[in-house]
């Protein structure tokens, strides 16, 4: 029931941002009918900018939930770290880590789902490293599949496992760290390329209200359409161009 529950509000979610996305993509549509062509017609570029707009919003919302999974992943790894230093066992270090980040995100946390569906396998008797996997690869997070292979080998091979794991962990959790820091640093940027994306729209807004007749050329003939349809694949180059230069992998 709750996981039916948890997937009709996934669903939900989807299908609102999905709208919303939509929406917005032919209020620009619109917007650019109005600027570029100045036309009716021109509404017929809502076939290219609608879609790309949606990519661009989804883009944005998978870099946003694979951040906050991250966030939480690290937030779990060292709660892991401090269960084992304490004396537990893997199994109920997992567990008992599972309880702490519960009242760390009590409310839509991103990961705390999948790591229950875990703890439960393993309370089933299937084995804590293939279990750990398939958290992994649920989660879709490269350090998960990193940690997950840690724990394989370190069950297989014996010795001081929990020792292998926690620094493991700790290597991982700088790594996340660093990213963090660095998300930090390019909000800045992020914020300066949606100014700089709007710009050229402003100052086309501002020209058209202001100096018609600088500009009517480009309007109601052929070769206007064609070099002002140019410019807006341009516009919408550079656009994807500038959210990659600040895409910075780690």
């Amino acid at each position: 029931m709750g996981k039916s529950g948890k997937t009709d509000s996934h669903r939900q979610a989807i299908s609102k941002r999905t709208i919303t996305g939509i929406g917005q993509g032919f209020l620009i549509t619109i917007v650019i009918a109005f600027l570029f062509y100045k036309s009716i017609f021109g509404l017929i570029v809502g076939v290219v900018v609608v879609p790309f707009w949606l990519k661009l919003c989804q883009e944005k919302y998978e870099m946003e939930e694979k951040a906050r999974v991250s966030v939480e992943f690290k937030e779990y790894m060292m709660l892991i770290v401090t269960a084992l230093q304490t004396g537990y066992s893997l199994e109920k270090a997992l567990k008992q880590s599972e309880k702490e980040l519960l009242r760390l995100y009590p409310k839509n946390s991103a990961i705390i789902n999948p790591i229950h569906v875990m703890n439960q396998k393993i309370a089933m008797n299937i084995q804590v490293e293939k279990a750990f996997s398939e958290l992994a690869e649920t989660i879709e997070l490269e350090e998960a599949v990193s940690l997950a292979e840690i724990i394989s080998f370190a069950k297989r091979s014996g010795g001081d496992y929990g020792k292998n794991i926690r620094d493991t962990a700790i290597k991982i959790e700088e790594n996340l760290a660093v990213k963090e820091e660095i998300q930090t640093i390019t909000t800045e940027k992020r914020l300066e390329l949606k100014v700089m994306s709007v710009m050229p729209m402003g100052i086309l807004a501002y020209i058209s209200l202001t100096s018609r007749g600088f500009i009517a050329p480009l309007y109601g003939n052929l070769l206007g359409v064609i070099l002002m349809t140019i410019c807006l694949f341009i516009y919408g180059a550079l656009i994807v161009m500038g959210g990659k230069i600040i895409d910075i992998k780690v």
